[in-house]
C-alpha cells in the first residue's frame, strides 16, 4: 500500500474539508471503521483532525480509502495518518499549527523519577542542532518544557528520534509535540530557564518576583491582534 505503516497513528489527517462539509459529514465518512474519539475541524485550514478507538481502526479506513476516494457533497478529500499519535486539547486552539513543524517543542515528562533540569534536557537536545533557549514548568499535565532550536529542521530531527524514549534508563519519557509558538521569552537564566543566546541575564529578579510569561498547558495559546499580526498571549 501507499502509506509507510511505522508511521500509523489512531489520528487521520483529513486535508480539502470544504465550509459546506459539517463534522457529521466526516463522523458518517469514518464510522463504519470503529468509534470515533475526538474530531477536531480546522476550519481556516479546510482540515480537519479525527482520532479513532485504535491504530488497527485508522489503518482499516484508510487501507479502505486507498482503493476508494472519499468524497462528501460532491468534494474529495484527502486522507493521511496524522503526525500525532493523539489528539489534545492543544489542536483545537491552535488551529492545526500543532501538527505543523516548528523549530519550538513542547516536551512533556512522564515517569519522572529524577529532577530533570535545563542542563539535562540541554544535554539531551543538543546533539540535533544548537539549542536557543529552554523554559520549563509544572503544570497539570506533568513536568513541561519548550524547547527552542535555531533551525526547524533541528528540531523535526530531535522529535524524530526522541519521541517516545526515555531520558534515564526506565523512567522520564518524553513525550514532544511541535509548539505553536514563534519566538521564546526567557529572562533568567537559572535551572528552570536559560538562554543561550544570552548568557548575561539575571538569575532571578531583584526582589524575588518572578515576571517569566506563565506558559499555559498548551505550552501558550497564541491570539490574533486586530493588525494581522500574532501576539503571544500567555494564559494566566
Amino acid at each position: 500500500s501507499w502509506f509507510n505503516m511505522s508511521e500509523a497513528s489512531k489520528v487521520i489527517h483529513v486535508r480539502n474539508v470544504g465550509h459546506e462539509i459539517s463534522e457529521n459529514d466526516l463522523l458518517q465518512l469514518f464510522q463504519p471503521f470503529g468509534v470515533i474519539t475526538k474530531l477536531v475541524m480546522l476550519r481556516a485550514k479546510n482540515q480537519a483532525l479525527i482520532q479513532m478507538q485504535d491504530v488497527a481502526a485508522a489503518i482499516s479506513a484508510l487501507q479502505f480509502y486507498t482503493n476508494v476516494q472519499p468524497s462528501i457533497r460532491g468534494r474529495n478529500v484527502y486522507v493521511q495518518f496524522s503526525s500525532h499519535q493523539e489528539l489534545t486539547t492543544m489542536d483545537q486552539n491552535s488551529q492545526g499549527r500543532g501538527d505543523e513543524p516548528n523549530r519550538i517543542l513542547l516536551v512533556t515528562i512522564h515517569h519522572m523519577m529524577y529532577p530533570i533540569t535545563v542542563e539535562v534536557l540541554h544535554q539531551v537536545f543538543s546533539p540535533y542542532g544548537f539549542v536557543e533557549k529552554i523554559v520549563t514548568f509544572q503544570k497539570s499535565a506533568g513536568f513541561q518544557s519548550l524547547i527552542q532550536f535555531q533551525g526547524r529542521q533541528s528540531a523535526i530531527n530531535a522529535r524524530t528520534s526522541l519521541q517516545g524514549r526515555n531520558i534515564y534508563d526506565g523512567c522520564c519519557q518524553l513525550d514532544i509535540q511541535f509548539s505553536n509558538l514563534d519566538e521564546l521569552q526567557v529572562n533568567y537564566n537559572n535551572d528552570r530557564s536559560r538562554d543561550f543566546t544570552n548568557p548575561n541575564l539575571p538569575s532571578e529578579q531583584k526582589g524575588g518576583r518572578s515576571s517569566q510569561p506563565s506558559y499555559g498547558d498548551a505550552g501558550g495559546m497564541y491570539a490574533l491582534q486586530a493588525g494581522g499580526g500574532r501576539a503571544v498571549a500567555y494564559p494566566q
